[in-house]
């Protein structure tokens, strides 16, 4: 195949579609013009210069045959108008006629000096004695004619005939020219509109259709797009009948699964409720008989029933951690703090378990400053460390920090069991424990890695998890930074204050073995306790005493589906007093707290712990009998 000239390969990729086809067309043309004008013009100057030619020998002949009888005769005035008359009729340049001697004996025409050779054509004839007077061959010679063509005649029928060419060539260009672009016009914008639908089929608007006849190659491209854009709209029709079929099945298994979540939190909520209240009364009876009795025997006694109520309280306390989290009652509070001091308290409080476990507790020291919640902070590292004591049988633990940047990663590295890869997820979820099939509630619910999760998100910090079974696990944690200038002194606690002597306390509670338990524990302490079942009795008491109570600790659900937060409000309403209040339940429900916090009450979870009651209803005391400012 030939190869393509560079300088027109260049012209057919820069130039449009359009002018390629017009390059295309006009091109082929151009050369068959040029190769037929320059064919037939030689032609028809060649004819032309034979005419020409022919012309002056059929004068020279004729000459040659008139001129006899004159030359014969002497007639030379007869000789010289034979000449002007052929001039005139062959159109030739000139004429010019010798004697038998060479001697000039007429002339017509364009005079001999101006005639150069070069410039004419030139044809001879001989003249004789016509036949008649003819007495011997060898004395019929009389003379010699010439005859001239002049050349100008030919180079302007030649000038004529390249200027026609010319004009021939121009007018057949322009022709094809206009058919070349009204074809290529057409073309180009049936490929035009076939190019936008395509576009526009990009752009996923696949009800757009060509509208052009299914007629040649073009109209064959056409049909082929609509055909695909049928396709693909019947496609993305069937796609999308899928996608709503699986979004609707998504949507039902969606609201099934938040339904079974909703009934197993209110489940969990009504069983920790349920679970909490006779724990609540027995831990307040053994407060009470704890303060009550002294002898060694039976204090053991009691010890050991404090310490199993004790181990119930921190199940139903992680629920509790849940719940919260879930509802949104917990609000980091951020500043700056050293991590050592964190780690040496961590290491205080597992050093004796891990020792009693014979596991080696590592803590890597670490002089920097963190930028987070210390509280949030400490408690997900002590569910790591618990959870990695727990699960390790040989080696140790370490806590240990890296530098990551402007965060740091505190690790817990054990030396355990391992996480397998398709569980390492699934261990954040509530209730997972891979390695406690009995359940033995020593090792806790499953919910200490779970708590971690929420309090990394609640925090905004990642947690990760590396682990290898058989060869232990790694949890992380990223921290960002803190600054050591705006580390803050801790304030010292205050002595606690004492509780006035005529202060009085409202109760009011359901269960009877509550209000007995907590008649008991104010005994003990000293305070006046009125306990009553419900709003009515508790408004009874209050009048027949005459007095307005200090404090008033309400259990959140009540019978007749009032809850202490309507309780408090009725009494405050009564008395025309903002009267401080407690609420107590053990109910863990998220929206339960979330109601509680909104309305902006202390909320205290049973079983409680007696001291943090004792510290809370003497701090709103003091506050309420503290003397007003200004």
């Amino acid at each position: 195949m030939k190869a393509v000239p560079a300088p027109l390969g260049r012209l057919l990729r820069l130039s449009s579609f359009r002018s390629r086809m017009l390059v295309i067309a006009l091109l082929p043309a151009l050369l068959t013009e040029f190769g037929m004008v320059a064919y037939f013009t030689r032609q028809a100057l060649v004819a032309a210069e034979a005419a020409q030619h022919a012309r002056a020998a059929d004068a020279a002949r004729h000459l040659s045959v008139t001129l006899g009888y004159a030359l014969a005769g002497g007639d030379l005035l007869r000789a010289q108008a034979l000449l002007e008359a052929e001039i005139r009729a062959s159109q030739i340049a000139f004429a010019h006629l010798s004697d038998a001697h060479g001697q000039s004996v007429a002339h017509a025409g364009v005079p001999l000096p101006a005639a150069p050779a070069g410039d004419y054509h030139l044809h001879a004839a001989d003249v004789r004695t016509p036949p008649a007077d003819l007495v011997d061959a060898r004395d019929g010679y009389l003379g010699r004619v010439e005859v001239g063509v002049a050349t100008d005649a030919i180079s302007m029928f030649k000038r004529d005939s390249l200027a026609h060419a010319t004009l021939l060539m121009l007018g057949a260009l322009l022709l094809t020219a206009a058919l070349a672009w009204r074809l290529s016009n057409r073309l180009a914008g049936q490929l035009r509109h076939v190019g936008q639908v395509v576009g526009r089929l990009a752009r996923d608007d696949l009800t757009v259709r060509t509208q052009l006849p299914a007629q040649g190659e073009v109209g064959a491209l056409a049909a082929g797009v609509n055909e695909m854009a049928e396709a693909l709209q019947a496609h993305r029709n069937e796609l999308e009948r899928r996608i709503r079929e699986a979004t609707a099945d998504l949507a039902a298994k969606k609201d099934m699964a938040e339904r079974a979540n909703q009934a197993k939190s209110r489940f969990f909520a009504a069983a920790s409720h349920d679970l909490r209240q006779p724990l609540h009364a027995l831990s307040l009876f053994v407060a009470a008989l704890k303060a009550r009795t002294h002898q060694p025997e039976t204090q053991t006694l009691i010890d050991n029933i404090e310490a199993s109520t004790a181990a119930m309280e921190l199940l139903f306390n992680a629920l509790l951690d849940i719940s919260r989290l879930d509802a949104g009652a917990i609000e980091p509070h951020r500043v700056h703090f050293p991590v050592q001091k964190l780690l040496n308290d961590l290491e205080q409080q597992f050093g004796a378990v891990a020792a009693e476990r014979r596991l080696r507790l590592r803590f890597r020291p670490c002089n920097a400053t963190l930028y987070s919640d210390p509280l949030l902070i400490e408690r997900i590292l002590i569910n790591l460390v618990a959870n990695a004591i727990r699960y390790t049988d040989d080696g140790g633990v370490l806590v240990a920090c890296r530098r990551r940047g402007r965060t740091i990663r505190i690790s817990v590295v054990d030396t355990g069991r391992g996480i397998p890869p398709d569980q390492q997820e699934h261990v954040f979820h509530e209730f997972v424990q891979l390695h406690n099939a009995a359940r033995d509630r020593s090792r806790g619910l499953g919910l200490g890695l779970a708590i971690v999760s929420r309090l990394g998100r609640l925090l905004g910090h990642r947690v990760a998890l590396r682990s290898r079974p058989g060869h232990g696990s790694s949890f992380s944690i990223d921290i960002p930074l803190g600054d050591a200038r705006l580390i803050e002194a801790p304030v010292p606690a205050a002595p606690p204050g004492q509780v006035p002597a005529d202060a009085l306390v409202l109760l009011v509670d359901d269960e009877s073995a509550i209000l007995r338990g907590m008649a008991e524990l104010f005994d003990n302490w000293n305070i006046d306790l009125v306990t009553a079942h419900s709003a009515d009795e508790a408004v009874q008491w209050l009048d027949s005493l005459g007095r307005v109570p200090d404090v008033i600790v309400s259990d959140y659900r009540l019978p007749e589906d009032t809850d202490g937060i309507e309780v408090v409000n009725r009494l405050r309403r009564k008395y025309g007093r903002d009267i401080p209040a407690i609420l107590v339940t053990g109910d863990t429900a998220p929206d339960t707290i979330q109601r509680i916090a909104r309305a902006g009450f202390p909320l205290l979870h049973k079983p409680l712990r007696p001291a943090k009651l004792r510290a809370l209803l003497t701090h709103l005391i003091q506050q309420a009998h503290a003397p007003a400012v200004g």
